[in-house]
């Protein structure tokens, strides 16, 4: 009885591992798809208008305005810049 609850057991918990592993190679796909769609993007600027970081370093996420296509490294940086978009825009230009 012992052994068929252990063989119940391990035969549950693989079964999560699976689901996990699984759950995992979806996300990192994910990831590669849209990495995949900002690689094909052509930024209006070359960093990160609210940090600074680098756009080629790694893009999250983006924002359109006025025509132009602006990359951010987070969500975070993003929300700022929609929050005051000429801002952030009129601090580049006096760069």
């Amino acid at each position: 009885m012992a052994s068929f609850l252990l063989l119940q057991l391990l035969h549950v918990t693989s079964l999560r591992l699976i689901k996990q592993q699984k759950k995992a190679v979806a996300e990192t796909m994910k990831k590669d798809t849209v990495q995949a769609n900002f690689d094909n993007l052509v930024f209006t600027e070359k960093k990160d208008l609210v940090c600074g970081m680098p756009v080629s370093a790694g893009v999250s996420d983006t924002a359109h305005y006025k025509g132009g296509v602006y990359g951010f490294c987070a969500a975070e940086c993003k929300a700022e810049f929609i929050k005051s978009p000429e801002t952030y825009l009129s601090a580049k230009q006096k760069d």
